[in-house]
């Protein structure tokens, strides 16, 4: 009876260090399942990868998706995993393919992975995992950057484009997001030499508000951002754009307009 004391520190000590292990050396938080070789490849179409584009792959694996997005579409990739095992397979089986000069592996953790570099992301996690990964994408990718998730969405930001691919056993969804510029808050207008206020609010990819013009305030409806192109309407008005940081410039039919962001 006296021992049991005892075992209990040495228990508490041993949970201790476990903790701090597990701290220094974390887990996956999904199980490795690969993506097949076709789906990738889609996943890749679907972003529409081009020689010019950073491709990273979160939760790489054997590396299946960056070396293709080397081989096939002449990018650049980066993998990130926290398995050393599979990150050593990855380097192998990229100089095999040719292609470890356009190829980078990461052994480390992706949620502590920086991504502005990239401006495609691939994902083959859990719905919970794109959830926490969800504010970092939004943050660190520019307008315009693409990101494919394999079978899991992002919540309730919901995708540009869904497809389906038949894999060797089964439809995979692929979902694809178009980071979009950030355009909520109140911008000061000119369309066709009047003075005009812009009050824009912003849920991901779609555009609410109002255009204070002439005395009259009318309701932006059908307000989408796709990257760095914005379009709204107001009554039979459709206005179309480009944003560059703090500026708004484009046409609404055939008047010219340019906006600047006061607040």
């Amino acid at each position: 009876m006296r021992r049991r004391p005892a075992v209990l520190v040495v228990l508490l000590v041993a949970l201790v260090g476990c903790a701090e292990l597990r701290a220094r050396f974390p887990s996956p938080d999904v199980v490795f399942i690969a993506t097949p070789e076709d789906v990738g490849v889609e996943m890749l179409r679907l972003a529409a990868v081009r020689a010019d584009d950073v491709v990273f792959d979160l939760g790489s694996g054997d590396g299946r998706v960056v070396i293709a997005a080397a081989r096939e579409f002449g990018a650049r990739g980066v993998g990130v995993d926290i398995d050393a095992g599979l990150v050593a397979a990855s380097r192998a089986a990229a100089r095999v393919a040719g292609v470890a000069d356009r190829t980078t592996f990461l052994h480390q953790d992706l949620f502590v992975t920086a991504l502005h570099t990239a401006s495609v992301v691939t994902l083959y996690l859990r719905d919970d995992v794109n959830l926490r990964l969800r504010p970092t994408l939004l943050g660190d990718l520019a307008p315009g950057s693409r990101v494919v998730s394999h079978d899991f969405d992002m919540g309730d930001w919901r995708p540009d484009r869904t497809q389906r691919v038949r894999g060797p056993h089964r439809d995979h969804r692929l979902h694809l997001w178009i980071i979009p510029a950030r355009v909520a808050g109140i911008w000061r207008m000119r369309l066709d030499g009047r003075e005009a206020l812009l009050n824009l609010t912003q849920r991901f990819q779609t555009v609410g508000g109002t255009l204070a013009l002439d005395g009259r305030e009318r309701t932006i409806t059908d307000g989408r951002i796709a990257g760095d192109r914005i379009a709204f309407t107001t009554g039979t008005v459709a206005f179309r754009g480009l944003v560059t940081a703090d500026v708004l410039e484009g046409r609404a039919g055939e008047l010219g307009w340019t906006a600047r962001r006061v607040r």
